[in-house]
C-alpha cells in the first residue's frame, strides 16, 4: 500500500514543477515572442505578438495557481488543481495532435505545448492512480 504522505509529496512536487514551467513558458511568450516564433518555425507578426501575450498571461496565472497549490494549499485544493491539470493536459495534447492532422503545422510547431501538456497529464494521472492505491483497504 502506498504511503499517503508520499503521494501528497509527489503531487506537491508535480504542482510546483508544473507551476514553474508554466511561469517560465508564460514569461517566454510575453517577453520573447520573436525567439519563440523562430524556435517553433512560425512567422512573426502582430497576431503572434497578441496571441503570445494573451496566452503567456494565462500560462503565468495558471503557473502561480499551481505553484501556490503545491507549496501551501489544503489537500482538497491541491487535488482540485491536479484534476484541472489532468483535464487541461489531455485537452491540450489532443488539440496538438488534431492540429497536426488537420492543418499543415508540423510536429516541431506543436511539440512544445503538446509534449508539455502530455507530460503533466501523465504526471497528474499517476498521482490519481497512486492516491487510489493508497486509499484501498489492506
Amino acid at each position: 500500500m502506498e504511503n499517503k504522505s508520499a503521494v501528497e509529496r509527489y503531487l506537491r512536487t508535480v504542482l510546483v514543477i508544473n507551476g514553474i514551467g508554466d511561469i517560465a513558458l508564460g514569461a517566454l511568450m510575453i517577453l520573447l515572442p520573436g525567439q519563440l516564433a523562430r524556435m517553433l518555425n512560425f512567422s512573426m507578426n502582430e497576431e503572434i505578438v497578441y496571441l503570445t501575450g494573451g496566452w503567456g498571461t494565462a500560462s503565468m496565472s495558471f503557473g502561480v495557481m499551481r505553484l501556490f497549490a503545491g507549496i501551501g494549499a489544503r489537500p482538497e485544493v491541491r487535488w482540485f488543481v491536479a484534476a484541472f491539470g489532468l483535464f487541461e493536459g489531455v485537452l491540450l495534447a489532443s488539440f496538438g495532435l488534431a492540429v497536426m492532422a488537420l492543418t499543415p503545422l508540423t510536429f516541431q510547431q506543436v511539440s512544445l505545448s503538446s509534449l508539455f501538456a502530455l507530460a503533466f497529464s501523465l504526471a497528474y494521472g499517476i498521482a490519481f492512480l497512486l492516491r487510489g492505491r493508497s486509499n484501498r483497504p489492506v
